[in-house]
């Protein structure tokens, strides 16, 4: 009889093992034992995603700019900051549109907004490019807007000018010799305040440049230099007023945001997921803390206190983030900021405003109430 109840334990046991293990009641558990309810000083945070302004003190944050893909961002050599913003447009062909969701990679049916906000952050121009399939490739390029495809460029960003300007094309009939084809290239990489090389079919690439006052693009067919095809001066993507961080290269920099800080983290539910591994390897699962992070932007003698949606992984990047609890954030800051990127702030002492995201495709701007 006691070897039997013993038995039956020692199976029960297994099982209640196998199952905390395997089957989740690990996760169920803990999420019963969280019971920890929020301060009531932190009550009161705003919640930073929303349309609506928040007003604290003397100051007034709201929303400036939504958008389908990540925001680009900018001063002008005029001093004025250029936004760029794109949105799934509404008055093409939707059919077209549609088919265009469906396979895949880039969406190339968008309308690009161009905004050129004043010293006060007041829009003062606003210019809509619309990508097709066949005209899809107009980007910042320096002060410039430039299809390298098409061969054009405008003036918009200095002058408001939004008319198609031809480049100069050398070499279109690809009958330069090799050292000719050389010497201008080794005078563009050394002298060009903007290029961007690509390669074409076979061994064709093509230049864009700007030199002296003037867009060219050249064409070669012999082989220019070993490595990479785009240069170090890319176009278009990556200008941002917030830095590399704000498309995933983390800075180290210890005090980049010393008017931020994280004040608290809320958990709310443990979350496990399983990843496949390629190629018949064997699949992982990990846990994930899901909650609120709560922080603090002083601007001036205002305080904006905030939360955002926020989880922890406790294979990312370390387990500090994962088992911390409460006010236990605030001794990550610097960590946290290097590796979540869970803010971004920008201000400039010619500019009567700031900018603020915690979203990529999110723009708020922060300015004085009158």
């Amino acid at each position: 009889m006691k070897k039997g109840l013993l038995i039956t334990g020692g199976i029960l046991l297994f099982v209640f093992i196998l199952f905390y293990n395997f089957g989740g009641l690990d996760v169920y558990l803990l999420n019963k034992m969280n019971t920890s309810t929020l301060p009531e000083k932190y009550k009161r945070y705003h919640d930073i995603n929303t349309s609506e302004p928040i007003v604290f003190g003397h100051h007034e944050i709201k929303l400036l700019e939504e958008s389908f893909e990540p925001i680009q961002s900018f001063i002008s050599s005029e001093g004025e900051v250029i936004v760029v913003t794109s949105e799934i447009p509404k008055d093409r062909n939707q059919k077209e549109v549609e088919e265009d969701a469906t396979m895949g990679g880039t969406r190339f049916y968008q309308d690009f907004h161009f905004y050129k906000l004043d010293r006060d952050g007041n829009v003062k121009d606003h210019y809509v490019y619309k990508r097709t399939r066949g005209n899809w490739n107009e980007l910042l390029f320096g002060e410039f807007i430039v299809n390298y495809e098409k061969k054009y460029y405008k003036t918009w960003i200095k002058d408001g000018d939004t008319i198609r300007k031809p480049m100069v094309v050398q070499n279109e009939d690809l009958k330069w010799s090799r050292e000719e084809q050389l010497n201008l290239y080794h005078k563009i990489t050394e002298d060009a305040t903007d290029y961007f090389r690509e390669s074409k079919s076979g061994p064709e690439e093509q230049i864009t440049y700007y030199m002296n006052g003037k867009w060219y693009q050249l064409r070669t067919n012999t082989k220019l230099s070993e490595g990479s095809y785009h240069s170090g001066r890319n176009p278009g993507y990556h200008n941002n007023l917030f830095g590399e961080a704000f498309w995933g290269n983390r800075e180290p920099d210890p005090n980049r945001y010393p008017n931020i800080m994280p004040a608290y983290f809320q958990r709310k539910e443990l979350d496990e997921s399983t990843s496949s591994a390629s190629g018949g390897g064997i699949s992982t699962t990990s846990k994930s803390w899901d909650g609120d992070l709560y922080c603090q932007l002083l601007i001036k003698g205002d305080t904006l206190k905030f939360k955002k949606a926020m989880s922890f992984n406790e294979n990312f990047t370390t387990e500090k983030f994962y088992n911390a609890k409460g006010e236990e954030i605030r001794k990550l800051k610097t960590e946290l900021e290097q590796q979540y990127s869970p803010y971004f702030y920008f201000s400039d002492k010619n500019l009567n405003f700031q900018l603020f995201t915690t979203d990529s495709k999110k723009l708020y701007i922060i300015k004085i109430v009158k």
